[in-house]
């Protein structure tokens, strides 16, 4: 085939994979002779990276990684590297990743390449985002978004914004800006949809059933992944099925659906094995924490959790971490190792301030919560509980809002106890004048009846009023 000839199929898949049309590309592409320059291994490596098989694309960009130092063709030499760049994100390792985007960045600013650029900042978003540096990947997201939207002449535009607004929904929704997460995800679903409808169409329905799941709607959420799990068969990426079958598996959860919830950890776990994902496979373990921890198993899910949380340090991911360090927490006050747990939790709250993540932050104050109110020390456990609600006020997890009303009625209970015919108030959760007195008047009157068979006219008199004021307080209190 005459060189020109293919120069020319080169650029028609470079711009159809910028369109989002990878099927389209690869079948150009297989037109091709095999990669004898930078630029068709550059698209060769996208392809094969789209399609999940990184091996395969490290085979095709390894032979010219020497070749850049010579390459006078700027542009060339840009593509390669961002095509290494996203290998090197897919591979989680986010560090180099960076290096090469930086290099990206410098030379699309020298060509003054504004479509080139926004490409570059949203790589780097995706990559700060990965890592849960949130407000980083927010800053070059929104740059890129920026960008992005005033190239309005180039038909490649849509795609390349629809990937940001689902980026960028995925940011707010981990910072808790739900409202803004939906718009995003809605914008990019309608854009990928009419340009990609494959596999970054499927990060969107996945992501946007997270949102549902938050919002409670649960039944919604499974349509969302299920839908996901279809794309993401048809492309045969392992880590993209493994993330919605454990999404899907955790509704299942939610919804008491145990045995299938187990089912689909299980298949995950396989994914994420075969692919060599530790980051992934710390997200399946922490997920089968809960599930153990819902059964009962406590002994299992420690053992599991403590597998997640070293999988995660060893994939540097924080928020995997602070994860599996909260389940592993709830696990161990459920076995009565209250000061353990307590260690656990104030190391993922840490790690929740460090990423910025108001939900994780949330969800371990939430649960130190609840372990101050066992140790009985009530002005810790108010302290920590108050501030889980200031967080909780810019969340709306349907699973948290629930542990916290859990707790709530923990602390309340603590306050006064009213069992055996003993009213008892703890000093250190001292309850208010009208708490108390609303609880000992309901103590005095259930147990003077109690006494009595059931007599008014008895109870009045060994309480000391009136039979008119026992019926009124029979009314105000239920009894």
């Amino acid at each position: 085939m005459p060189r020109t000839d293919r120069r020319e199929k080169l650029v028609q898949a470079e711009e159809l994979i910028l369109r989002g049309h990878f099927k389209r590309a690869a079948e150009l592409i297989e037109t091709l002779p095999e990669a004898d320059d930078l630029r068709t291994a550059a698209v060769r490596a996208q392809l094969l990276i789209y399609q999940g098989r990184l091996d395969e694309a490290a085979e095709v960009l390894e032979p010219f990684e020497e070749a850049i130092q010579d390459e006078s063709n700027l542009k060339d030499v840009a593509e390669f590297e961002m095509a290494k760049a996203e290998w090197l994100y897919w591979r989680g390792e986010y560090e180099a990743a960076e290096k090469h985007l930086h290099n990206v960045l410098g030379i699309y600013r020298i060509r003054r390449d504004e479509f080139g650029q926004a490409r570059a900042l949203c790589l780097l978003g995706r990559l700060h985002r990965r890592q849960g540096h949130y407000e980083p990947a927010k800053r070059d997201l929104e740059e890129a978004l920026d960008i992005a939207e005033r190239q309005t002449q180039v038909e490649e535009r849509d795609f390349l914004v629809g990937t940001i607004r689902f980026n960028l929904g995925v940011v707010y929704h981990q910072l808790g800006e739900l409202e803004r997460a939906e718009s995003l995800y809605k914008e990019a679903m309608q854009l990928l949809k009419r340009t990609e409808n494959g596999r970054y169409y499927g990060f969107v329905l996945n992501s946007y059933g997270m949102l549902l799941r938050a919002k409670g709607e649960y039944e919604r959420a499974a349509r969302c992944y299920q839908e996901a799990i279809t794309y993401f068969s048809e492309s045969a990426s392992f880590d993209d099925l493994a993330h919605a079958t454990n999404n899907l598996a955790y509704v299942e959860i939610q919804l008491g659906h145990l045995d299938k919830a187990e089912e689909l950890l299980n298949e995950s776990l396989e994914l994420r094995r075969r692919a060599n994902d530790i980051a992934g496979e710390s997200v399946t373990l922490e997920l089968m924490g809960i599930l153990h921890l819902k059964r009962g198993r406590l002994d299992e899910a420690r053992r599991v959790l403590q597998s997640a949380i070293e999988l995660a340090e060893l994939a540097k991911s924080p928020p995997e971490k602070a994860f599996a360090l909260i389940t592993l927490g709830r696990v161990l006050v459920a076995q009565g190792a209250i000061d353990e747990a307590r260690q656990k939790l104030d190391q993922a709250l840490r790690l929740a301030i460090q990423l910025s993540s108001r939900m994780l932050e949330c969800e371990s104050c939430i649960y130190l919560a609840e372990i101050y109110a066992r140790k009985g020390d009530g002005a810790r456990a108010y302290e920590y509980l108050e501030r889980a609600q200031r967080l909780m006020e810019r969340e709306s997890d349907a699973h948290l809002r629930a542990e916290m009303e859990r707790v709530e009625r923990l602390l309340e209970e603590e306050k006064i106890k009213t069992s055996g015919g003993v009213f008892m108030i703890r000093s250190s959760f001292l309850p208010t004048w009208r708490e108390a007195h609303e609880a000992l008047g309901k103590f005095l009157l259930t147990e003077a009846l109690n006494r009595t068979g059931g007599s008014q006219v008895k109870a009045a008199k060994l309480l000391g009023v009136t039979k008119a004021y026992i019926t009124m307080l029979r009314r105000k209190y239920h009894v």
